[in-house]
């Protein structure tokens, strides 16, 4: 009895070692593999070539035709954000009519319900994801982090007008997909 004792004293911290290491391991994956996470693969998915990062991550443009929702990036905003702000912005309030049957493939979204449960927007947890969504989207365009511009490409020129992300965020009558 007492050999098991001693036998029971000497495993158990060992396997709650493992069990820590094996639950912390498991913690990292998880945060690794969400931070690896592109939601903008999916949007290409379906409109291959319409999507460009320029300017070292500064500006993001899609454009599914010649006219582009393109994101301007101020001060420290990682790549990731951009691409985070871009993706929610396309799939709950960008008025491309070519994405109205992206917006009902349920991998698209999944992809938005990902993001939107991100750790770092976890204060805009909402009765509805196009809410959360609208909640994120004015949480990092605030102070003008991410700007909202329309591109239009016309005969070999660019021509940029700022949109008011405030105005195109305000309610708007809510489609079916949404």
């Amino acid at each position: 009895m007492r050999r098991h004792a001693i036998l029971h004293a000497a495993v158990l911290p060992l396997l709650f070692i493992v069990a820590s290491s094996c639950l912390l391991c498991g913690a990292a994956l998880a945060q690794q593999k969400n931070a690896t996470f592109d939601p903008l693969k999916q949007l290409a998915s379906e409109f291959p070539d319409s999507m460009k990062l320029k300017n070292n991550g500064r500006l993001l443009e899609f454009c599914p035709d010649n006219t582009c929702d393109g994101f301007v990036v101020a001060g420290t905003v990682s790549i990731n954000t951009l691409k985070d702000f871009a993706y929610l912005y396309e799939f709950f309030f960008s008025d491309f009519v070519v994405l109205e049957g992206w917006r009902s493939n349920q991998e698209a979204k999944g992809a938005a319900q990902k993001v939107l449960s991100k750790a770092e927007y976890s204060n805009c947890k909402n009765t509805s994801d196009r809410e959360a969504a609208r909640c994120v989207l004015r949480g990092l365009s605030r102070g003008g982090t991410i700007r909202l511009i329309f591109v239009r490409y016309d005969e070999g020129a660019r021509n940029v007008v700022r949109r008011n992300i405030t105005e195109e965020l305000a309610e708007k009558p809510i489609s079916k997909n949404n």
